[in-house]
């Protein structure tokens, strides 16, 4: 009778903790994921893509802002190059990347390392807020058996409201409206960066993820949205813009954004400043736009800013999405406690105690994941 009893109270406990979640969520009032903007539910693979098309325009028209699609030249130079870095164990070189449109020309270097020991790597593109002359994380990585592309945001364009004078922003100049704002120019940069990964023989071409943290973070989620080479997308903290919701979000809101840093991205989305229950978006949908590939947020406990518990949601919230098309969402039955970690499914999730930052017990868990799901 006892063990009875405490099956039957384990599986009640159970039940109450996945309800808490369904609710948290139900609370939220987000807008359907899956239903075209005509009242079709969808159902098939084929009525998602439709309705993929729809979220991109939905996105970029009143929040990030419109990428350019085309009208570029690329081309790389290798400008530097260290083939013993890190006591011999890696290889490493400078590229710049140059880029071209019929407005003028840019350019900005990034850094490739590949470990000697390691047979076609699968790669890291990582944008960080740190020189390039800095090692950060990147003797652990690659002891890992990890390539690492790494790009310090500000060469590609400085985080201030220049308007459309540096970078590539200055080659396809927008408008105050939904002209792209600094998050799309980072996120379209990163791209820049992928399209020569992708011809890069020594890495493993299919499995290339893309990370940021913070509002890097909310980046690599646009890029990662936008760009669908990449088989792993990282938002690490990204909170109000990246991967938590905005509705019933603590911490930062769309006011916050708009005035702090409205050069983010569009001009449209001021008009969303306290009224974010009538958003006809939320953030799950730029998340939504990463399946069938895997995604993977991160938050930290003490994170009010951010708030993790909305950035837990919005993988709960595109779970749907993924079942629709043959794949596991978030594996969790309960709301997150500090130090959880849900590896199991194709969008993954960790809490870690503390504060708003990017160390190394988070890239412990980012570089776990993708051994466990190979991508």
């Amino acid at each position: 009778m006892g063990k009875e009893s405490i099956t039957k109270e384990s599986i009640t406990k159970e039940a109450v903790a996945k309800e808490a979640v369904t609710k948290e969520l139900e609370k939220r009032c987000i807008p359907e994921l899956l239903r075209l903007s005509d009242n079709t539910p969808v159902d098939t693979p084929q009525l998602w893509e439709a309705r993929r098309k729809e979220i991109r325009e939905i996105l970029q028209r009143e929040c990030y802002g419109y990428l350019p699609e085309t009208g570029w030249e690329t081309e790389w130079e290798t400008v530097a190059e260290e083939e013993n870095a890190f006591g011999g164990k890696v290889y490493m070189r400078t590229i710049e990347v140059r880029i071209r449109s019929g407005r003028g020309y840019v350019s900005f270097p990034f850094q490739l390392s590949v470990p000697g020991n390691t047979e076609k790597p699968p790669v890291f593109l990582y944008i960080t807020f740190s020189p390039l002359s800095s090692p950060e994380m990147v003797e652990e990585i690659t002891d890992n058996g990890f390539a690492v592309a790494r790009v310090c945001y500000q060469d590609i364009a400085p985080d201030q409201n220049d308007g459309y004078y540096n970078g590539p922003g200055s080659l396809f100049p927008g408008n105050a409206y939904d002209g792209w704002g600094k998050l799309g120019v980072w996120a379209w940069s990163l791209s820049r960066i992928m399209d020569y990964l992708v011809q890069e023989k020594t890495l493993n071409t299919d499995a290339i993820a893309v990370i940021g943290h913070s509002r890097l973070g909310k980046t690599a989620l646009l890029c990662g949205a936008m760009d669908e080479r990449f088989s792993l997308v990282i938002a690490s903290e990204s909170g109000a813009g990246g991967a938590a919701l905005f509705r019933g979000k603590e911490g930062e809101k769309v006011a916050d954004l708009c005035r702090n840093f409205p050069y983010w991205f569009c001009g449209n989305l001021k008009k969303w400043a306290g009224k974010e229950e009538e958003l006809p978006f939320d953030q799950h949908f730029a998340a939504a736009l990463v399946a069938p590939r895997c995604l993977y947020t991160a938050g930290a406990s003490e994170d009010e800013w951010a708030d993790p518990l909305s950035e837990f949601l919005a993988c709960r919230a595109v779970t749907p999405v993924y079942e629709l098309l043959g794949k596991q969402g978030l594996v969790a039955d309960r709301l997150p406690r500090t130090g959880d970690m849900f590896h199991e499914g194709s969008v993954g999730f960790h809490l870690r105690p503390g504060t708003h930052y990017l160390g190394r017990d988070d890239w412990k868990l980012f570089m776990e994941y993708r051994k466990k799901h190979g991508v």
